[in-house]
């Protein structure tokens, strides 16, 4: 099958893409990731749809896993039993191998996890459908299950199927009716949540967190076993990291006044509610995250209250390292739907009011999605520099690169103040897309003649970064030079793939390998020749380079790796690969070039949020 995982049996779940109901003719929810906003116009029923997933009865749910995925299963099993070697079923008497065929077409879409699509599979194969045994169905399954373990390539799949029940899991609603200021002794938010939305389910089943008991499970984590303390260390210590620029955080409540202070350093302590509204609104969102002991689904609704745009791109960077956890959120924020575009693991389900109801289905329309939540020019909030970059992959890349300088510093203090600054409000990358960089003039001119748009009107604190190859073309190198000066940074190679280290780089072109077509009788083997030395030019793209070293069948005229230019084919493809390997293994590092760069740019943000 298409996926494989190296499965160490932690629930990751972004593996998981649809969302089923026992007896359903159609998916409850399909394309999901590990998180999935809900988006829509005003009065849509967002909040309806994630309140009703909430109260609903897990234990007729099922996860379809994009590992084993039921109708990609269906598509392969169709396949087995249409070819020679179709021998496994050959033995049971009682089926029919046409009847089953049939089976598998006309249900190919409709919605089961992995026992029931089995049992499924041997009704609709019977010679004699009302005529069933145990013993017979139980051989089925065993033979149906070794089938399926050879297409998908997964041993462990028991293990799997197990693992992924929604049974499994718990469940927490954080609704709009939060904060961490302490109005009463009782949970009037939660109270009031309860009454009006889940007042028919059982209460014990049915956490809803509004900070408000963030006082009383703070000290219940303070006081007890030594796991729950050292959840409450890791919190701190991500706090510190991410919010307090690395100075030592201690969070305490205060036993005579009930409410949670923070210590910062050598400050004195303070009540929580003295912190900013954006970090408060972090805390709040985050440490039931840290704290939980078990898969979860959080079920957040408009989480970008209070929070700049940089502070909701790290609050998704949180929720992302979370592997283990789920969020379903609603949401008016096109930042959130910005960052849709860079990553694979947000979905989006758009809400619609059709005849009175609401609609819910997965959405890859950006356009539509931003008329709906009414975003204007004026919606975009400026950070306090600008990276200019050339295209998606390159501030992909960048970003990547970036933390790895941090991880890369010696300077412990320094790590910790480079990890303070946040994309979207210290800093944002803006893709100028290549050749339309001649539409606008960097100049620090008020006045110009019209036919250029000035782009220190954006944002003043610009720092330029340019492909080699530009130098090909006119004088852009020098207009762009007397336009920055020291604000302008021409790579040394064609473009920002060449810098891509050798190893990644291989790897990704062998991994992008194995999703190509028409590869009969073609190879890589010549990919272990490959010097590194290849991919560092100034005018020789690396698809050129991958290209000529792929041995091809006879007559075959296509290109796996290359365009035209002889840059990459499917660039953001190969980005998206390249950067999971690179977040997959720590044995990566950074080449002296690269250091350099991500120096520049680190130095370039810092001088501009002194």
């Amino acid at each position: 099958m298409k996926f494989k995982v190296d499965l160490d049996m932690e629930v990751r779940a972004n593996l998981i893409s649809n969302i089923g109901k026992i007896a359903e003719e159609s998916w409850l929810l399909e394309g999901v990731r590990q998180m999935t906003f809900f988006i829509g116009p005003n009065n849509s029923g967002k909040s309806r749809e994630l309140r009703s997933l909430f109260k609903d009865n897990y234990s007729n749910w099922f996860f379809d896993l994009e590992i084993l995925s039921i109708s990609e299963l269906s598509k392969q099993i169709l396949q087995y039993l249409g070819s020679s070697n179709s021998t496994d079923f050959d033995r049971f008497g009682f089926m029919n191998k046409g009847r089953l065929s049939n089976f598998l077409k006309e249900n190919i879409r409709k919605p089961n996890d992995i026992s029931g699509f089995i049992a499924d599979c041997y009704k609709g194969s019977l010679y004699m459908p009302s005529r069933t045994s145990g013993s017979e169905e139980n051989a089925f399954y065993i033979a149906m299950l070794g089938l399926i373990r050879n297409i998908s390539n997964e041993e462990q799949i028991d293990d799997l199927i197990s693992l992924y029940k929604p049974l499994n899991w718990s469940k927490i609603y954080i609704p709009t009716l939060r904060g961490l200021r302490h109005v009463a002794e009782l949970d009037i938010f939660e109270q009031r949540t309860k009454l009006d939305y889940f007042s028919n389910i059982n209460q014990n089943e049915c956490e809803v967190f509004t900070g408000h008991n963030l006082y009383k499970d703070l000290t219940e984590h303070l006081l007890g076993s030594f796991e729950k303390r050292q959840k409450v260390r890791e919190y701190e210590s991500y706090l510190s990291e991410n919010f307090f620029f690395g100075r030592d955080i201690s969070l305490v409540p205060m036993l005579d006044k009930h409410v949670v202070y923070v210590k910062e350093g050598e400050d004195e302590d303070r009540p929580i509610y003295d912190l900013g509204d954006g970090i408060q609104s972090i805390i709040l969102l985050t440490y039931k995250v840290f704290m939980a002991e078990k898969p979860t689904m959080f079920f957040i609704e408009e989480p970008e209250h209070f929070l700049h745009a940089g502070l909701q791109r790290t609050l998704i960077e949180t929720f992302a390292k979370h592997k283990e956890h789920m969020f379903f959120m609603t949401t008016h924020s096109n930042h959130f739907l910005d960052l849709v575009q860079e990553r694979d693991d947000i979905s989006i389900q758009q809400v619609s009011r059709v005849n009175g109801e609401s609609r819910v289905r997965a959405s890859l329309d950006y356009g539509e999605l931003l008329n709906e939540l009414g975003v204007r020019a004026s919606s975009v909030l400026l950070a306090n520099c600008s990276i200019w970059v050339e295209g998606v992959t390159d501030k992909l890349y960048l970003r990547a690169y970036l933390n790895k300088y941090i991880e890369e510093l010696e300077d412990e203090d320094k790590k910790s103040k480079l990890k303070s600054y946040h994309e979207n409000l210290h800093f944002v990358f803006t893709e100028y897309q290549g050749s339309n960089i001649t539409h606008w003039d960097f100049s620090d001119d008020v006045e110009n003649d019209g036919s250029e748009t000035p782009a220190k009107r954006l944002n003043r604190n610009i720092l330029l970064i340019a492909d080699a190859d530009i130098e090909g073309k006119g004088e852009r190198v020098e207009s762009l030079r007397e336009a920055l000066g020291e604000a302008f940074y021409l790579l040394e190679y064609k473009e920002i793939e060449n810098f891509i280290p050798f190893d990644i780089l291989v790897d990704t072109a062998k991994a992008r390998w194995e999703t190509f077509k028409q590869r009969a009788d073609c190879n890589i083997n010549k990919f272990s020749n490959i010097k590194e030395s290849s991919f560092r030019k100034r005018n020789v793209g690396i698809g050129k380079v991958l290209e000529r070293n792929v041995v091809k069948a006879e007559g075959l005229e296509r290109n796996f790796y290359s365009d035209k230019s002889g840059t990459i084919k499917d660039k953001v493809k190969f980005c998206h690969t390249a950067i999971s390997l690179m977040n997959e293994s720590d044995d990566w590092k950074l080449t002296p070039e690269l250091t350099l760069l991500c120096k520049r740019v680190w130095d370039f943000i810092e001088s501009h949020n002194q």
